[in-house]
């Protein structure tokens, strides 16, 4: 058997062999110190995982408020920022520990995003050159690394695993069969199920793709329907954060909501070159798509016959061009609208989108260059090469970091804003509240009456439990951040819980007695979980009746 025939049986496993290796090079060349990565947002999003493996193996699942944060004061991280794709690893690390947890998480969405990128986009253009080559290209992107490991932004990092599942969806319901609009219901909720912002940003894509593509729905107008269903579905899947974070967010006034007024940061002009084909080792942080996707879509430039899928394609490569300009400091301020650029923080978030839309666009020029003449395989030896070469290169960034391990982090206090952020206004506190407001105030129960009797304090986290003696009405204030879902009892009965004007936790008192105040949740919270498993598990059956329908046909 030669080797062409050899190729030819099994190149599939030959592309997993390749994904799983360099995927192993990665988490090689990242782990500092027995963990994945000490970047800008690393201490974040380590607390946040450590927390919801905590809660889980205390039976508190699912947890909203992380009481080791702020002084004890309880900051609702994951009211506003979702967990659930955290969730099976955060079990895991019962039994591997925190670390090995983190990093079978980091290894696991990395084959993943390979696998998905080449089944979606095999689907679509039936080529499993292109397939491949998009897969390794868009895994293994710069960016995408920068987000896993410079960045830490471990959320933002997670969403790279299911822009396929968008895409391909898309592309069935506007242009293949609409009957699989269930693909980009999968895709969109566990978009929300991950990371907001994102979300927001491919929301706003899907919108123009979908306005770009009028044409589909003017010769089959029912496809708009499917639409509406798929959006619908997907707001079902991912009810366990969205209900829980709309109910929250009408109820009270968060510091997030003045963020409007703030700026928002664009990529310099002058660092528009490295952006393009920067390998990764820079002096500074400098976001960027990299070489290893701008090399390949400069191979349409030794491509001269267009056939369809081409000028598709080409179509395609101008939009990821698009996007990526559009992140840069040189355009007027007028092109940008600050109510939602604000939220975004920095515009080159875009930069996810862009590399996807390139990869697959770089991919298909190069698979067209590798077939002019079968000698052009070389090609991809040489390429793979290079993405190993920008790994290691940009392995070294993440040193200067390199300060602490997961091991051994500093313990969260006010000097380093109890790694929640940069903000003294941290954005999910209540208006008026800061973090050091907070710090000065201390842990005591403030009285509105001076002859109120107060003792016996007892807290547990979230849970605070004290005798009281007023002798006339008194109104309590808390050492608690308010957030909806606490529940107050004096000698168990109800009692009432609102926010205080300076946006703590605020109970009445008329009589003597044991009271009690914690955080037990509101219906949403509780159950909203149930309404996305029992509609994972209804889609689940509708997908298989579907398949064994068109398995009869």
């Amino acid at each position: 058997m030669n080797i062409k025939t050899y190729i030819e049986k099994n190149h599939f496993w030959l592309f997993i062999s390749v994904l799983v290796l360099i995927t192993m090079f990665v988490m090689y060349r990242f782990s500092v110190f027995d963990l994945v990565s000490v970047g800008h947002d690393a201490s974040f999003h380590y607390n946040r995982f450590i927390s919801l493996s905590k809660a889980i193996t205390n039976g508190n699942f699912p947890v909203y408020i992380d009481y080791e944060a702020i002084g004890n004061y309880g900051y609702a991280t994951n009211l506003f920022y979702p967990n659930f794709t955290l969730i099976p690893f955060a079990f895991i690390s019962k039994y591997t520990g925190y670390i090995i947890a983190y990093q079978i998480m980091c290894f696991t969405y990395t084959i993943l995003t390979g696998l998905f990128t080449y089944l979606c986009i095999n689907k679509i253009f039936k080529d499993k050159l292109t397939a491949y080559l998009s897969a390794i290209i868009y895994t293994f992107c710069l960016y995408r690394l920068q987000g896993y490991f410079e960045r830490s932004a471990i959320a933002e990092a997670v969403t790279f695993t299911f822009l396929p599942l968008i895409f391909y969806g898309l592309y069935e319901i506007l242009r293949g069969n609409y009957k699989k609009w269930y693909i980009l219901s999968i895709g969109y909720s566990l978009f929300v199920l991950t990371h907001i912002l994102s979300t927001i940003l491919i929301s706003i894509l899907i919108f123009i793709y979908i306005i770009l593509s009028f044409k589909y729905f003017k010769k089959e107008p029912f496809r708009i329907y499917y639409i509406i269903i798929s959006i619908s579905i997907s707001i079902l899947l991912s009810s366990y954060f969205i209900l829980p974070f709309l109910e929250q967010t009408i109820s009270n006034s968060f510091n997030f909501e003045i963020f409007t007024n703030y700026p928002f940061s664009r990529v310099n002009t002058d660092d528009i070159f490295k952006v393009f084909f920067s390998l990764g080792k820079e002096k500074s942080f400098l976001p960027a798509i990299g070489l290893t996707i701008t090399l390949p879509f400069l191979c349409r430039f030794f491509i001269r016959k267009s056939d369809k899928i081409t000028k598709y394609i080409d179509y395609l490569a101008i939009a990821g061009l698009v996007l990526t300009l559009y992140t840069f400091d040189f355009l007027p301020q007028f092109l940008y609208n600050n109510y939602i650029f604000s939220r975004i923080q920095f515009l080159f978030r875009i930069y996810e989108f862009s590399s996807f839309i390139l990869a697959i666009a770089g991919s298909y020029y190069l698979s067209k260059v590798i077939r002019l003449n079968t000698r052009n395989i070389l090609i991809i030896p040489i390429f793979l090469i290079l993405i190993l070469t920008s790994i290691f290169l940009s392995s070294w960034n993440i040193f200067n970091y390199a300060k602490y391990g997961i091991v051994n982090l500093p313990e969260r206090s006010l000097s380093n804003n109890y790694f929640l952020g940069y903000a003294d206004n941290l954005e999910y506190l209540p208006i008026t509240l800061t973090t050091t407001s907070i710090e000065k105030r201390g842990e005591i129960i403030k009285k509105e009456n001076t002859d109120t009797s107060i003792n016996k304090i007892k807290r547990n986290r979230g849970k605070i439990e004290f005798n009281v003696n007023p002798i006339s009405k008194d109104v309590l204030e808390l050492p608690l951040t308010y957030y909806k879902g606490y529940t107050a009892t004096i000698n168990n009965a109800n009692i009432e819980v609102t926010k205080s004007k300076n946006g703590f936790v605020e109970i009445p008192v008329n009589q003597s007695g044991k009271v009690t105040v914690e955080f037990t949740g509101t219906f949403l919270q509780k159950y909203s979980i149930y309404i996305t498993l029992i509609s994972i598990i209804l889609l689940s059956i509708y997908i298989i009746i579907q398949n064994r329908k068109l398995q009869i046909c």
